[in-house]
């Protein structure tokens, strides 16, 4: 990919540490490492000092909650102790301040894409001010406020010294915007199951890194993760599948409501996953005499992966399908539900659209809008509608050691080349139904890839060999960061066709969440910049010195992380 040239930011960024070290002999080397990059920062003069019994106010008792978790970010990486108030005035002190003055924002570019909850993004701006005396966050939202709250931590954890109390940060103004409205994570939780206070941390993360949509793959061939009260066959056989000795389990209805509410505490948007009709084996293990429409018989060879999907012409199979998607639809606060449609090898054309249509229709019955992968495109698919774009075949010159293991027989790479043929027209076909496209190519955002550049830890060898898919080429974090959503695919405009980006991980290779955690962070980070960040605000160079002072946060919160030998990481 071609190298994008340092803006006027970048250098900024680059040279802050001499600006504040002229300020103060005590602020050497204060830093404004922030990710994903704003989209504008103003350099001020002096420091501002956090020291004990800072005083948090906030100007709307919306905000109160807020300033509560403010106080506790502060404590936890710091030690320091806040005090909480509520005032109108920001004068010597940190300041939440809600305006009304949409007009302060109306210089920021147009965002672009849709929301998960179907609000205004705009909701989302915010300004951070800090001077020598006061620090304020300004938005017209809570959401705003929140993700003003976020580049404020990383401020912090950015410019600890472990010397003294007190934390000194730079002086600047941040004026800030996301480029899409949709910034997300597919967590696979069906090929290995995590519990829902992993889940939790893994929330955290997102809304870190100003990320706001989980969506939680939770059905595949080797898990069912989801109670369905009117099929409890589905949990009480289907999540106890045998799966490599990993952990088995699911989230009762209580258990996935309560996650919601903690997503949308943290301003992130569940979205369910729901995989059909195939991916299947989980559901015809719990009910076998549910007619399967695949009647090709074979191994695959290929982990996880079989042949099989559920028949638009099974009266009792589609009825099954509306009583899941009415009980998912009930717990499920955000307005949609991802109804899968992906790898149905085998399965006819006609049984796969009409599949599809029935499924898309039993979803907006519930008032739901439907999210799918890209092959759904096939089906009678809107305006209204969301696909994901995840195949993505790469030309790239990788050494031949990189390039993935390929020993799959002839007969079924045969069978996978007529499926993955079909699939060259369908972002042809999704813009010509003027759907709406989540970007998630498979070779930069898919976070199964293995890490190519060895750690800077040598005692991560073993870690490093032993997850990640091997049909997949190792990736470095850097190839994984150098591209740009709204020009990997000359079809897709994204002031008309993208609705946002998403990363993916899945799990055939994870057997843990420190596994998971491994493959998740750096790479993470550098996926919520491409959502976030217009690209002229990106470089390689200038991102892995930010990324460099983001080890106390992910310390902080006891994440376990690649340490890739491409970054320089803060002691």
């Amino acid at each position: 990919m071609k190298r994008i040239k340092p803006s006027l930011l970048h250098i900024w960024l680059v040279n802050l540490t001499i600006l504040c070290s002229c300020t103060s002999p005590v602020a050497e080397d204060k830093k404004a490492h922030i990710i994903p990059a704003p989209e504008r920062i103003k350099a001020g003069n002096g420091l501002f000092t956090l020291q004990q019994k800072n005083r948090i106010s906030y100007s709307d008792q919306s905000l109160k909650g807020l300033a509560d978790s403010l106080s506790t970010w502060i404590h936890e990486l710091t030690g320091l102790v806040s005090i909480v108030e509520t005032s109108t005035s920001s004068k010597g002190k940190i300041h939440l301040e809600l305006t009304k003055d949409k007009s302060a924002f109306n210089d920021l570019p147009d965002i672009y894409g849709n929301s998960p909850k179907e609000g205004d993004s705009r909701e989302e701006q915010y300004l951070l001010s800090i001077g020598q005396k006061n620090l304020r966050i300004q938005a017209t939202a809570p959401e705003g406020i929140y993700r003003g709250m976020t580049s404020l931590r990383q401020l912090i954890g950015g410019n600890i010294d472990s010397k003294g109390e007190k934390v000194y940060l730079p002086s600047l103004e941040i004026k800030d915007s996301p480029r899409f409205a949709w910034r997300g994570l597919s967590l696979d939780v069906s090929r290995c199951f995590f519990t829902a206070e992993e889940v939790k941390q893994v929330i955290r993360m997102l809304s870190l890194y100003k990320m706001n949509v989980l969506h939680l793959h939770l059905t595949d061939n080797q898990g069912w993760r989801i109670e369905i009260k009117k099929h409890p066959k589905l949990t009480e056989i289907g999540s106890k599948i045998p799966n490599d000795g990993k952990p088995e389990g699911y989230y009762t209805q209580e258990q996935f409501k309560e996650l919601v509410q903690y997503a949308a505490d943290h301003f992130v948007t569940i979205v369910p996953e729901i995989d059909f009709p195939g991916h299947a084996t989980a559901l015809f293990t719990s009910y076998p005499e549910f007619e399967n429409a695949v009647k090709i018989k074979m191994d695959l060879g290929i982990a996880g992966q079989t042949l099989g999907a559920l028949d638009v012409d099974d009266a009792k199979a589609m009825q099954f399908v509306e009583d899941v998607i009415t009980e998912l639809a009930a717990i499920t606060a955000g307005s949609y539900i991802h109804i899968g449609g992906d790898e149905t090898v085998g399965l006819a054309e006609d049984k796969y659209i009409r599949f599809m249509n029935k499924a898309r229709q039993y979803t907006l019955n519930q008032g739901k809008k439907i999210v799918g992968w890209q092959e759904i495109t096939r089906a009678d698919i809107t305006e209204n509608d969301l696909y994901q774009h995840w195949i993505y075949f790469e030309n790239s010159e990788a050494d031949p050691e990189d390039k993935g293991e390929k020993n799959i027989s002839p007969e079924v790479l045969k069978l996978l080349g007529e499926s993955f043929m079909k699939a060259a027209k369908d972002i042809e076909r999704g813009v010509s139904k003027n759907a709406k496209t989540i970007v998630s190519p498979t070779g930069l955002v898919y976070l199964d890839h293995r890490y190519k550049e060895p750690s800077a830890d040598t005692l991560q060898r073993i870690i490093q060999e032993k997850v990640g898919f091997t049909l997949l080429p190792k990736k470095t974090i850097q190839q994984m960061y150098e591209w740009d959503p709204s020009t990997l695919n000359p079809l897709l405009d994204p002031s008309q066709n993208i609705a946002g980006v998403e990363g993916a991980i899945w799990c055939e290779t994870i057997t843990n969440f420190k596994e998971l955690q491994f493959m998740l962070m750096p790479r993470l980070a550098g996926i919520a910049e491409k959502g976030w960040s217009k690209v002229e605000n990106t470089y390689w160079e200038e991102y892995r010195v930010r990324l460099s002072s983001h080890t106390p946060l992910w310390e902080n919160m006891n994440w376990y992380y690649f340490k890739s030998s491409m970054v320089d990481w803060k002691q």
